[in-house]
């Protein structure tokens, strides 16, 4: 039961063969439920989510996202994996006015049906259905070239050192090539799994950034860690939780007709190979308010184990004023496949 919990994680909503677990870390870190990624939106980009969440699911991939919201926001999702395991994420974002910023709020569960008890002699015992839960508290706020913070800029204004060349700048309206806007937030969690009679309860940290230059606005990019520190102990066993640190770029788009975002990043977790995500999004206005939405993605992890086709993903989605609703699929050959419901709500806020 302990290697079907974690290698539940390997994949974004999937359980590998144990045949798999000893090339990632499955059989190294605790807690993998933190690696199943949050949202349906996320899994239909493939989860290249770093440098493109906002509002209350950013809690989880990016926690400098938060700063995008600009009212009340909650959302709710539902992960069904296989061999009957249950993923439900749920959070919140709330700009408040006197802190400058946006706190948001999530929690993770992660449940899996009752698993009979057996003693060293074979003996049934009744018995058990294990989960794991996870709590964040997070904070985001946005920095722009205005803010008091980056206004004495005289030094670099002054002067600019190219590579061979010096020269002023001319113009005061004349910006700075580092200059634009950023999102920054950091995110505390409290993580906790139950085996049976057993308990293990840690606390560990999400941090992240994302700056779109003056120049490219519709340019982001972005840095990220999850799960850093902390570690859970069984019995006299101690293991580390899933760190990994994530480099991503979203670029959004105006068609004609509707919107587009692209996105790519690079994630290398601390103990288990590096891998890709890419992912795209394109929306179109249906009526005044409304729009559907349509997403295509790859994710990286699994391939080596799997092979290219486990990577893709599919998803789809309506919003409506402030309301969303979106659906993801990850087809995994034998393993069954992954699907993931989301909702959403923007108060006061249309999307």
């Amino acid at each position: 039961m302990r290697r079907l919990l974690l290698a539940a994680a390997l994949l974004p909503g999937v359980a590998l063969p144990s045949s798999a677990a000893f090339q990632t870390d499955a059989g190294v870190n605790g807690a993998p439920f933190l690696k199943i990624g949050a949202g349906a939106r996320a899994l239909g980009m493939g989860e290249a989510m770093t440098a493109s969440a906002e509002g209350p699911e950013a809690v989880y991939w990016n926690p400098g996202g938060l700063a995008a919201a600009r009212g009340f926001e909650v959302a709710y999702a539902r992960a069904e994996l296989p061999d009957s395991v249950h993923h439900d994420y749920a959070a919140l974002a709330l700009p408040v006015n006197w802190s400058g910023g946006v706190f948001g709020f999530a929690f993770t569960r992660l449940t899996q049906g009752s698993i009979e008890r057996v003693d060293n002699v074979g003996v049934a015992r009744g018995s058990f259905a294990p989960h794991s839960e996870a709590v964040s508290f997070g904070y985001a706020r946005s920095f722009s070239e205005e803010d008091a913070l980056t206004k004495d800029r005289g030094y670099f204004r002054d002067t600019w050192n190219l590579p061979g060349a010096a020269r002023r700048f001319e113009d005061d309206d004349e910006r700075e090539p580092w200059t634009g806007s950023f999102r920054a937030g950091a995110a505390l969690k409290i993580v906790s799994e139950t085996l049976g009679s057993r308990t293990a309860t840690t606390a560990t940290g999400d941090g992240g950034v994302i700056y779109r230059p003056s120049a490219r606005p519709a340019l982001a990019l972005a840095w990220a860690f999850r799960n850093a520190g902390g570690r859970l102990r069984f019995i006299g066993q101690s293991e580390p939780l899933p760190f990994e640190f994530s480099l991503a770029a979203a670029h959004d788009w105006e068609p004609e007709r509707g919107r587009v975002v692209t996105a790519i990043e690079a994630v290398a977790p601390l103990h288990a190979r590096p891998y890709a995500k890419l992912g795209a999004e394109w929306g179109r206005a249906v009526s005044r308010g409304a729009e559907a939405i349509g997403r295509v993605g790859f994710h990286g992890r699994s391939v080596p184990d799997l092979g290219v086709l486990s990577g893709l993903t599919v998803g789809a989605g309506v919003r409506v004023n402030g309301f969303s609703f979106d659906l993801a699929f990850q087809p995994m050959g034998q393993l069954g496949e992954a699907f993931r419901l989301g909702l959403g709500w923007r108060f006061g806020r249309k999307s």
